[in-house]
């Protein structure tokens, strides 16, 4: 199919990516497409990098911090932050409610963890 339309209701939607959970979802290895809605406190376990693809970061609603290449960064509602393949980078914490998109491409599993954090 060239196109799909799919509903944004989920705490995580994956809208397009290499295996889509749902037939709504757009099955493509060129771009990796994620909604989130965070309603409670959140963040990554650790550092991790990815080798060849970009991702971006867009706020819709509410803040996230971000850890990207060993500085704090926070990305407000109405902001984008990209991170370059092979930059580190972590979603440390999640100024809950939010809400936004995580775009990625090329939609590879090419994502290595550089280092983990201690709970």
């Amino acid at each position: 199919m060239s196109f799909s339309k799919i509903s944004l209701e989920g705490r995580l939607t994956v809208i397009a990516g290499p295996r889509p959970p749902s037939d709504d979802g757009f099955c493509s290895d060129r771009l990796q497409v994620l909604h989130w809605r965070v309603d409670e406190p959140f963040g990554d376990d650790g550092t991790h990098l990815h080798r060849t693809s970009d991702e971006v970061y867009v706020v819709l609603e509410g803040a996230i911090d971000l850890e990207i290449d060993g500085s704090q960064i926070t990305v407000l509602a109405g902001e984008a932050v990209t991170v370059g393949a092979g930059v580190s980078h972590a979603l440390v914490a999640v100024q809950h409610p939010a809400r936004g998109l995580t775009i990625r491409g090329p939609a590879v599993n090419d994502k290595v963890v550089t280092e983990l954090r201690s709970v």
